[in-house]
């Protein structure tokens, strides 16, 4: 019998359970989290999902992150289904941020071998970057040109995907041909290097720095995420930073305007499944 792909809508009602779950652990736990990027979009204009977003996505100051990840080492077994993905947890695994999945689930990416990940939620651990701006992008921009040889080495053939700018397509084929040749460990190992580096909560800067792939837009000053509020987001409420709008301005821009209707699509390229009982 043919397997039935899922609508972007049940993978979203997936997520939404995995994300209180985790959201629960951390209010139990005292660690703090927020959400951030297209999912903070998603609490401010839709009070849930943006209606095309296909994944959710939280950030956790290092400290907090590093907790959660010593508490689910030893209790993931008390929440049936979920798994976490790791560097650590799976060596396949071609990301430097945390994922927890669904294992009842299975997805199947383009463009990347598979290692038995189903629906999930990326956490994204944000490092301290910096006393000054310019610090912060200096230090911040290694991280993104690793994070990118990185992911180019994960994939299992070229492909201009994403890329905009005619200057990075002509560029991207020997990023590419080069970051095969010296395979992902290496990246990953440079990146781990980066992270811890400067604390957290004594940096004036912060963001992901194994994961800034929007360059100086995803350098933010700490202060905006020193306090959280609760925000509706579907049938839950979830913390957001009390600064939401800086943070969204900062990024998106007018982020309460609805792109094109062209662009009003998942970012990611993966089908979603669920395991044959």
């Amino acid at each position: 019998m043919e397997k039935r792909e899922l609508t972007i809508k049940e993978t979203q009602a997936i997520s939404l359970e995995i994300l209180h779950t985790v959201s629960e652990i951390c209010e139990e736990q005292h660690l703090r989290y927020a959400l951030i990027y297209g999912t903070l979009i998603g609490a401010v204009r839709h009070h849930g999902y943006i209606p095309w977003d296909d994944d959710v996505d939280i950030m956790m100051p290092r400290p907090d992150y590093d907790r959660l990840l010593i508490y689910l080492k030893s209790h993931i077994c008390e929440y049936p289904n979920l798994k976490v993905f790791n560097r650590e947890e799976c060596p396949e695994y071609p990301y430097m941020i945390t994922r927890i999945s669904d294992d009842r689930y299975v997805i199947e990416m383009a463009n990347e071998k598979p290692f038995g990940m189903g629906v999930f939620i990326d956490i994204y651990p944000y490092d301290g970057l910096g006393k000054t701006k310019d610090e912060a992008v200096k230090y911040g921009l290694k991280g993104d040109r690793l994070s990118s040889l990185c992911y180019q080495a994960t994939r299992e053939h070229f492909a201009i995907e994403t890329t905009i700018s005619p200057i990075r397509k002509i560029a991207k084929l020997p990023v590419y041909l080069y970051a095969k040749l010296r395979g992902k460990d290496c990246f990953q190992c440079k990146l781990e290097k980066l992270a811890r580096v400067k604390e957290y909560d004594s940096s004036e800067y912060v963001g992901c720095v194994i994961w800034l792939s929007w360059g100086e837009k995803d350098i933010f000053p700490r202060k905006w995420f020193d306090e959280t509020i609760m925000m509706p987001f579907d049938k839950y409420k979830f913390r957001v930073p009390k600064e939401y709008d800086k943070v969204l301005r900062h990024e998106y821009g007018d982020y309460m305007q609805l792109p094109p209707e062209k662009d009003r699509v998942g970012h990611h390229f993966f089908k979603v499944y669920k395991k044959e009982e």
